[in-house]
């Protein structure tokens, strides 16, 4: 099979990138703007350059409104984030955090998940998570589309003591993304979104745990 990007759908490149190019990790943000901490998630998320360090992270507008969501507009008015790396214990959490909330209403309190504030400067992480990356704004890259992905550059990064070694190593067993699925202790885990309220498929309708909403 041969696939022509140019004949395909929005979704339909959704669909093949996402099964194609994998595993990819998560980006669970944390921002906070008025007294209001918003945690999402975002699996179009990849490291862009070790020195300096930087990672980029594609969020879209709504795509019913094309405003800028919540995570998008408070980096570019605080300049800061938290990016919380998921195990999976904190798998239904993650999912339930990619429900659309208003932007006065934090899915921290909305879904009972803790967090804890370990730098001033940045927004609180997630206090379950076994590593944090507490990131600055560097740019966006603008796209003739809805998509404006996001260059930020890590400034500190937070490890739990019992996931580094007496050499200093560091192991970790993040949540991953395959397509819909999850990726487990390297196995694949079906996205059960009957606990919440959950938009359509993206292979149809390309909304899903945001990939730009992913």
């Amino acid at each position: 099979m041969l696939l022509d990007f140019s004949t395909l759908t929005e979704s339909k490149k959704y669909s093949v990138m996402s099964n194609t190019i994998f595993p990819r990790p998560i980006a669970w943000i944390t921002t906070e703007d008025e007294g209001v901490v918003n945690l999402a998630p975002f699996s179009y998320f990849s490291p862009l350059s070790s020195e300096p360090p930087l990672v980029i992270v594609s969020i879209a507008k709504k795509e019913e409104t094309e405003e800028f969501k919540d995570t998008f507009a408070n980096i570019l008015k605080h300049r800061v984030c938290t990016i919380n790396l998921a195990h999976k214990e904190l798998l239904q959490d993650l999912i339930n955090t990619s429900e659309d909330l208003p932007k006065d209403i934090s899915e921290c309190e909305k879904f009972g998940i803790k967090t804890k504030s370990v730098l001033d400067d940045f927004p609180p992480m997630v206090a379950d998570v076994k590593c944090a990356l507490f990131c600055e704004f560097v740019k966006t890259v603008e796209l003739s589309n809805r998509y404006e992905p996001m260059i930020l550059e890590i400034k500190h990064v937070y490890v739990a003591d019992e996931n580094v070694n007496e050499k200093n190593q560091i192991h970790l067993e993040n949540i991953g993304r395959v397509g819909m699925e999850f990726l487990v202790d390297a196995k694949r885990v079906h996205n059960d979104r009957k606990k919440v309220p959950r938009h359509s498929n993206p292979f149809t309708q390309n909304k899903t745990l945001r990939h730009g909403n992913d």
